[in-house]
């Protein structure tokens, strides 16, 4: 298969930060209504596994692309980006599921995990789109 022109590398790149920026604010919201209590257990997981998919594609599709050669960092950067959002839904996930008995201190303790990647992934996140405009505007 023959690789992407740096303009369409650029675009399409362009255009998975935004899908990826969309299911990090979903995400964001589904913690802080689980923080709050403001959402039930059943809604909870149906989100999170909306979240899940809708990362997994974006990961797949985006993975599958053939970066020119100026563009390969750029690529591995976006990639890793969204292995953190993918391990923040999984311990959200992880937590969701947790039986009721262990509720108290090990949901706790998965929750935060969750908190913490979702920090990493914003702090990961932002260079990634200042670089990514830089790019652009080249």
């Amino acid at each position: 298969m023959f690789g992407l022109t740096k303009k369409q590398f650029l675009k399409r790149s362009s255009k998975c930060l935004d899908e990826i920026g969309k299911q990090a604010l979903l995400m964001r919201v589904l913690v802080e209504d689980e923080i709050n209590g403001t959402i039930d257990k059943k809604e909870a997981y149906n989100k999170i596994k909306h979240i899940l998919k809708e990362v997994e594609r974006i990961f797949f599709d985006y993975e599958d692309l053939n970066s020119p050669p100026e563009c390969v960092s750029l690529h591995l950067k976006i990639l890793n980006c969204l292995i953190i959002l993918q391990d923040a839904v999984a311990a959200n996930y992880d937590y969701i599921n947790v039986p009721s008995e262990e509720k108290a201190v090990t949901a706790n303790e998965k929750l935060e995990k969750s908190k913490v990647f979702l920090e990493r992934f914003r702090s990961e996140f932002r260079p990634l789109t200042l670089e990514l405009d830089n790019y652009l505007k080249k």
